[in-house]
């Protein structure tokens, strides 16, 4: 197995925390296989703002998000398991849209894509039963009511949506950053429980919890 190293260009989660700061949309639907391999379609919207911030003097190592086929290529050969099968880039009025399918050949692969840092996802498996915690956003205690408005207005029409298809059925739980259940939350839509399961907020709802968000996913 290849060592892991961190990556210069973050990938799912890295695209999820960076709604903070650039008007970003994201979907992303997985597909899994009886034996842990799967696919994962994603797409995301970077207005053009945001996407030239990532082209200025001094900010080419780190940008938010993958500019292009070539730094996906990068960022997945350092994740062992994951292969680049499509990618094509479109423009629709202010954003710049990528879309891009990648497979991967094991759970390992698919935790790799989801975090490359491997701090903000979580893989347990154990007695043939599957559980991985995604932490979307940390949260933020005593947020300025004006600044969440402001963030509110100019995300409006961006969000987050991710699915997960499984051989059998799973489920879904809405977490905060710590793993407790949140239960119903205005604005936020989930299908919790099915061989589909799915996640869907407005960026401004996603950003308003103070403690942050995570999704558990669980399955056999």
């Amino acid at each position: 197995m290849k060592p892991r190293k961190r990556s210069c260009i973050p990938l799912m989660v890295g695209v999820l925390i960076a709604l903070v700061s650039s008007c970003i949309g994201v979907k992303a639907d997985i597909t899994l296989r009886p034996e842990g391999s799967g696919t994962i379609e994603l797409e995301y919207r970077l207005s053009r703002p945001a996407e030239s911030l990532g082209k200025l003097d001094g900010n080419e190592r780190w940008p938010t998000i993958p500019l292009g086929r070539a730094d996906f290529e990068r960022t997945l050969a350092r994740v062992d398991g994951l292969t680049l099968r499509s990618f094509s880039t479109k423009t629709d009025g202010k954003d710049i849209i990528y879309t891009v399918t990648l497979g991967f050949s094991d759970l390992r692969g698919l935790a790799g894509f989801l975090d490359a840092t491997g701090r903000r996802a979580a893989l347990v498996q154990e007695q043939g039963k599957h559980r991985l915690f995604l932490t979307l956003i940390s949260g933020t205690e005593n947020i300025d009511p004006d600044l969440l408005s402001l963030f509110t207005a100019v995300t409006e029409g961006y969000s987050v949506s991710l699915s997960f298809t499984a051989p059998r059925e799973g489920t879904l739980t809405l977490c905060d950053a710590k793993e407790n259940p949140l239960g119903d939350v205005p604005g936020i839509r989930i299908v919790p429980k099915g061989r589909k399961v799915s996640f869907l907020s407005p960026l401004g709802d996603l950003f308003a919890l103070a403690g942050g968000a995570g999704i558990g996913f669980t399955w056999e």
